[in-house]
């Protein structure tokens, strides 16, 4: 931190000095003072360095002239000071030019006032300014330690730091939406966070630990009154909010990790009691004894954190209980349901989940039936797990689909978990159907969609964008393969269950 070019010609030292040039630059920072008489290698000089030079062997050696005149416009420098007397009786109106052009401050100095006093004088000031904003910067941070220890949360650190700049602040999460405010002008819009009034200003901060981006400090002010110390305030708050940030996820992480552990008892039917496990439901902020449901979620890998996020938001802005579980490909979620309609409302639920979610990869929720028991809440687990698993066996498959959703498929999952052999049930009836390979999927897709459409021609051909002449001819085929009559309803029983069959094994997981 350093002192201005305005700040320094206001030194009694520099009374006798005289501004010829670069008056836009009069706030450049003074980083440094570097006294040269020789000016022999310019690329040594600094950002911010205020230079103080006699000009010798600038007027005789047309090398060194070219020199600094480079050293003078390529804004390096904050600015420069050059005594006349010595080797310069005045200084070269180029060098005033440039000066102008580059908005350097350029100051004439009298033979009279010492180099070393001129140095010292800058230099204190520039001291004495690191002093004194280093002292605020230690008792910034022990008022905002005193606010971490205090375990407050969130609005007394805006609170204060809104006191200490002397502005509005907005605390803003990651999506620059308002976790905190404390606003006292009014050319700030709080819906799209824009400073209307022109005589304010806006600076944002963000807010990171971890690597991880917490949001942001939105802090306005009057554009004249900002100061140093009002970015070393804004610093000191980001480290707070932070810590309060980190300290709140390490609660909801223990939280998370105790009820996952708590729904793999509930789903694994590894508690004591119904009464025992209802208790300890209510100590973690869950009603079991109400409808619940289970809603099994999976995305790509790496995606859980934001998922669980998504849902988090949508839960509580529904006014919803819910426990989560992390699984390798998603999330498990136990969830209350409504009595009334339990059904519809899982699946707009999901399907809000689904528009929310907006990322590169697929979203695809599994929900299974509703139970008020606690010892059937595994068959829900379960149910969701089926759900998502086979969601894709449908003729039309959906990405939130419900249990209900799978039809017949309920009776050939519970065969295949007897260890009921389904291959040997399709190859019977479906017979010479899965040999022929260029053909078998498309007479399989057209079987599988005339049965769906309740033997309809019409809407069979539409539906797969062929003639009906072209689909009586494949169904004829069909006929012929299988031996069986699609007139009668047994064989077309027989034809779908052994669809279904071949796709469960096949398709399926």
């Amino acid at each position: 931190m350093g002192i201005t070019i305005h700040e320094a010609l206001r030194l009694p030292v520099m009374a006798q000095t005289r501004l010829i040039a670069g008056q836009d630059g009069l706030d450049n920072e003074v980083k440094w003072v570097t006294i040269v008489e020789v000016i022999d290698d310019i690329s040594r000089f600094q950002e911010g360095e205020f230079l103080i030079t006699t000009g010798f062997g600038l007027l005789d050696q047309e090398q060194k002239r070219k020199q600094f005149q480079y050293l003078l416009a390529n804004k390096r420098l904050s600015g420069v000071a050059i005594y006349t007397g010595f080797y310069l009786q005045e200084i070269p109106p180029s060098f005033i030019e440039i000066a102008n052009e580059a908005s350097l401050p350029m100051i004439e100095i009298p033979t009279d006032i010492n180099f070393s006093a001129l140095t010292r004088a800058i230099l204190e000031q520039i001291v004495n300014k690191q002093l004194k904003l280093y002292e605020y910067s230690l008792n910034i941070h022990k008022e905002f330690n005193r606010l971490v220890l205090g375990n407050q949360g969130l609005m007394p650190i805006t609170r204060t730091l809104s006191e200490l700049i002397k502005g509005s602040v907005l605390l803003l999460n990651e999506e620059d939406g308002a976790l905190d405010t404390l606003v006292i002008h009014d050319g700030l819009d709080l819906d799209t966070l824009q400073v209307t009034d022109p005589r304010l200003r806006a600076e944002i901060y963000p807010i990171i630990a971890n690597e991880t981006n917490y949001g942001s400090i939105l802090a306005v002010k009057e554009t004249g009154a900002w100061t140093d110390l009002d970015v070393i305030a804004i610093e000191h708050a980001a480290t707070v909010y932070a810590i309060e940030f980190l300290k709140q996820k390490a609660v909801e992480d223990t939280e998370l990790r105790l009820q996952g552990d708590f729904l793999d008892e509930i789903l694994n039917q590894n508690f004591q009691s119904a009464a025992h496990a209802k208790e300890r439901a209510k100590r973690l902020g869950y009603d079991l004894t109400l409808n619940q449901a289970v809603m099994h979620m999976r995305v790509e890998f790496g995606e859980e954190e934001r998922l669980y996020a998504l849902v988090q938001h949508i839960m509580r802005q529904r006014g919803l209980q819910f426990i989560v579980r992390y699984k390798f490909d998603g999330l498990i979620v136990l969830t209350e349901v409504a009595e009334s309609s339990p059904r519809n409302d899982l699946i707009e639920l999901g399907k809000e989940m689904e528009r929310e979610w907006k990322s590169s990869g697929d979203l695809r929720i599994g929900i299974g039936r509703t139970y008020k028991d606690i010892h059937l809440l595994a068959n829900s687990a379960k149910e969701a797990q089926h759900a998502v698993t086979f969601a894709k066996l449908l003729l039309k498959p959906k990405t939130v689909v419900h249990y209900d959703d799978l039809g017949m498929y309920h009776l050939l999952i519970q065969m295949k978990e007897l260890g009921v052999d389904l291959r040997e049930f399709y190859e019977k009836h479906l017979g010479e159907l899965l040999y022929m390979k260029r053909q078998a999927m498309d007479l399989i897709l057209t079987l599988e969609t005339y049965l769906q459409n309740n033997q309809s021609i019409h809407t069979t051909a539409a539906e797969l964008y062929i003639h009906r002449h072209t689909l009586k001819y494949r169904l004829n085929q069909i006929e012929k393969k299988t031996g069986l009559d699609l007139q009668s309803a047994d064989d077309r029983m027989k034809l779908q269950l052994a669809i279904m069959a071949y796709k469960l094994l096949n398709v399926g997981e």
